[in-house]
């Protein structure tokens, strides 16, 4: 196992995504009530259709009720959303336990509709110490009072990832549930890459990837090349995609859009020497001005296209994920540690050669630093 392709506003998940899962470069999809409709409208596919196709190019599909989505701050985009029958009540209510039931029924109802596993529903997290975060523990004891082996979910900010003991406490709490897996994801302010992670943030999610992966499966939702931390700490899958929207889990991505927004084509290319991208001009550039240099860090040439930006992207991240899962724990911290610090001095001759500023300094030495908080808690 190695990535899922999260969802997107776009209606090339079956195809991009399916091609993706036929070619080996990812396990399977995910789907979400925000960006696919449950019935057939306008250029979308209906959510059956969209399972279907990708199940038949073998690919493991996921239904995210993005629940947590309802707590971001402008949250509007509801153009899908609410043709979902996910609510007894009012959309987003869960005071009591009967909602709570409720909705847990409903969102497996239609998982088991669509014939994808269980993953239950969470809401947004600030603080692991809160009347959230309370909430969040009571909403997954009713998961899995319905069904003990769903996958749970934990969404919170970076605020709630950094929290130290008390994220630790939190994650205590839900392990004790003994759920079928875990589905986690860092959320953010702002849709940008590279995304603006703290190294205490990192460390606090590849501990709860350590704890969370000694009995079971663990998604880093929209992980991406941010994730690659939490994969050395042990997390099966990370999510992905062609689109920032599907790299990054964001608040601007659950805002009201425009009719016909199906978000960006990203081009952007992938060097796997540098676990970061650059944009296809700054590429093209270092391919001109050191040939030997960018066939390193490429590898291959400047991807033309979105989607050829897409596969290689894919390529490039299922192949630095296979090489970590393929390790012993010790080994796989060890060698994305490696791999940091290779990328950070091969960022210093790319700078040279296209005569701009290193970028190692938001690619790569938060999650770098990350990394080695967590290497000292582990007594690596």
């Amino acid at each position: 196992m190695t990535l899922l392709i999260e969802d997107t506003a776009r209606n090339v998940l079956a195809s991009w995504g399916g091609a993706a899962v036929a070619a080996g470069l990812a396990t399977g999809a995910v789907i979400s009530p925000f960006s696919t409709p449950r019935q057939h409208a306008g250029y979308k596919q209906s959510a059956q259709e969209t399972v279907d196709r990708l199940k038949a190019e073998g690919a493991e599909v996921w239904f995210d009720p993005e629940t947590h989505a309802l707590q971001m701050p402008a949250v509007g985009d509801f153009r899908y959303y609410d043709d979902w029958p996910l609510w007894d009540g009012p959309r987003g209510q869960l005071t009591s336990h009967a909602e709570m039931r409720g909705h847990v029924e409903r969102v497996f109802g239609e998982q088991d509709g669509l014939g994808v596993p269980h993953l239950a529903p969470t809401v947004l997290l600030h603080s692991a110490q809160s009347p959230a975060s309370r909430q969040a523990l009571d909403l997954a004891r009713v998961a899995v009072e319905v069904d003990s082996a769903c996958r749970l979910a934990i969404a919170g900010d970076s605020a709630f990832w950094s929290s130290g003991l008390t994220l630790d406490a939190h994650v205590g709490g839900l392990a004790q549930l003994e759920g079928g897996g875990w589905w986690l994801t860092v959320v953010r302010n702002f849709n940008v890459l590279p995304v603006p992670a703290m190294p205490e943030e990192v460390h606090g999610v590849c501990r709860t990837v350590r704890a969370f992966s000694e009995d079971g499966t663990v998604h880093v939702s929209h992980g991406d090349l941010a994730g690659l931390p939490a994969i050395a700490a042990s997390a099966t899958t990370l999510g992905t995609g062609w689109d920032p929207r599907q790299r990054v889990s964001c608040y601007g991505s659950y805002e009201a859009r425009a009719p016909g927004d199906g978000g960006q084509w990203f081009s952007q290319a992938t060097l796997e020497g540098l676990l970061s991208l650059m944009s296809r001009a700054d590429a093209s550039l270092l391919e001109q001005r050191d040939p030997t240099l960018s066939n390193r860090l490429l590898p291959g040439t400047v991807p033309p296209g979105a989607n050829e930006a897409f596969i290689h992207h894919v390529d490039v991240l299922s192949r630095v994920v296979a090489d970590l899962r393929g390790r012993a724990h010790r080994d796989a911290y060890q060698a994305l540690a490696d791999r940091y610090n290779a990328a950070q001095a091969d960022w210093l001759s790319v700078a040279a050669a296209i005569g701009s500023r290193s970028r190692a300094d938001t690619w790569i030495s938060p999650l770098h630093d990350g990394l080695h908080r967590y290497g000292q808690t582990e007594g690596f």
